[in-house]
């Protein structure tokens, strides 16, 4: 399986990479079973998608 960052939508290896695993409820049916939504995000600062630095750098920058 594939994951891709919330934040800057680049690939997470989970072999070498720190990241975190996050589950959101999406919905409930009548019967009560769940749905449940996946996503990972790196532990490191990354860009947010679509811009040119990192979250580190624009941090020491202001």
């Amino acid at each position: 399986m594939i994951m891709l960052c919330e934040r800057c939508y680049g690939p997470i290896d989970p072999d070498t990479e720190g990241h975190y695993r996050l589950s959101h409820i999406d919905h409930a049916d009548s019967a009560g079973n769940i749905t449940w939504r996946e996503a990972a995000v790196h532990t490191a600062a990354c860009a947010a998608a679509g811009s040119r630095f990192t979250a580190e750098w624009q941090d020491r920058a202001a």
